[in-house]
């Protein structure tokens, strides 16, 4: 049995396409950035790239003025849109092939003609989910969802054909698959695979964590990380001792909260890091505190559980499956700044470091055997 995956960017396919090639298991892994850039583990991997468009859209990011360059949106847009017929012209035989949605349509096409089992493997849940959640939250800062997102009539009717070539739908975590349900995915089409974390990396050192209270915020600080509900159960507590690290680019749509913070924690922003320095973060830390609104998975859950660093995250983060509430975390309900004032002093009052190990092989073994059930 040979699973193929494709993606324009590593995000979580890759580590779980070396797991499945130390197991055997791996067709191609199609790849939207150059084989260099994805480092020694792709070594024993069978890669195809196709990253022209790839490192166009990053070049013109990093180095075209805003106002002499094309949108973020239309940039992404055409990279995934490119990669997506190139995949499809180039796919090799396979039993199973795992494609991103809004990334696959010409290569479940191809697929289909080839008699190969189509997989959209979702990170997220549905995009009009995400569109229903988020929609009033942009609406509340005075921003347009259409002007930030590349969500048009256009993408959900190329997401629609996509959802209706796909064989079986690959979730995170049980909020994507009770989302996937809604829609009236049969629940048999929807495999469960949660996500890892790099053990060499995300793992317990003998090392003393910082003094005090240190709460670590890691992502892009934004609206769908639920940044306010942050804002506010820090006002609620006003823990002038509390200090919070916040690791990652701050959106500009966050700006009105931030000017409109007024609680006693300090906060402290240190950018986009390394995974290294995260990992360095998460065990001088004292708790991870993941508030999103939306959250299909949320790969630092188990980055920070694995570095011994207890998680609190709300019932919308699907890397809440690994948590188990005032044991290695807790879960909230999202948007109560409230609940999650409550859990922040509880977790003052009792700290702790946790064991777990969450790695890739376990999510790659899962995988296997669903996929070897469906071809039985």
């Amino acid at each position: 049995m040979k699973i193929s995956l494709a993606a324009t960017n590593p995000c979580h396919v890759f580590p779980l396409a070396v797991e499945l090639a130390r197991a055997g298991a791996l067709g191609c892994y199609y790849s939207g950035y150059p084989e260099w850039k994805l480092g020694a583990d792709a070594d024993p991997l069978e890669v195809r790239t196709h990253s022209l468009r790839t490192n166009v859209v990053y070049g013109l990011l990093k180095f075209a003025p805003e106002k002499l360059r094309p949108s973020s949106r239309r940039l992404f847009l055409w990279q995934d849109r490119g990669f997506d017929r190139w995949t499809g012209a180039h796919l090799e035989p396979c039993d199973f092939i795992h494609g991103l949605p809004g990334q696959c349509l010409h290569t479940f096409r191809a697929a289909r003609r080839l008699g190969i089992r189509t997989v959209l493997n979702h990170a997220t849940g549905p995009v009009r989910t995400w569109v229903k959640i988020m929609e009033p939250e942009y609406a509340r800062v005075g921003l347009k969802l259409e002007d930030v997102c590349p969500y048009d009539a256009d993408y959900f009717t190329r997401e629609d054909e996509e959802y209706a070539l796909a064989d079986f739908h690959c979730a995170a975590s049980t909020v994507v698959r009770e989302q996937l349900l809604a829609l009236s995915i049969p629940r048999e089409r929807i495999w469960l695979v949660p996500y890892g974390a790099d053990t060499r990396i995300f793992h317990p050192a003998s090392v003393r964590p910082a003094d005090g209270f240190r709460i670590v915020f890691a992502g892009q600080l934004g609206l769908r990380k639920g940044l306010q509900t942050l804002l506010a159960a820090l006002t609620l507590a006003g823990r002038a001792d509390w200090n919070v690290d916040c690791y990652g680019a701050v959106l500009g749509e966050a700006q009105r909260d931030l000017a409109e913070y007024r609680g006693a924690a300090k906060l402290h922003f240190h950018g986009a890091v390394a995974q290294p320095e995260l990992a360095d973060a998460f065990r001088a830390g004292s708790v991870l505190v993941l508030p999103s609104l939306e959250e299909g998975f949320g790969l630092v859950v188990p980055q920070a559980l694995n570095c011994g660093l207890p998680a609190i995250v709300s019932d919308a983060v699907g890397g809440g499956d690994y948590v188990r509430h005032r044991d290695n975390g807790s879960i909230f309900p999202a948007r109560d700044a409230a609940a999650l004032a409550a859990e922040l002093a509880w977790w003052a009052e009792h700290p702790r470091r946790v064991t777990a190990n969450f790695g890739w092989n376990a999510p790659a073994q899962t995988l296997i055997t669903l996929s070897q059930s469906a071809l039985a």
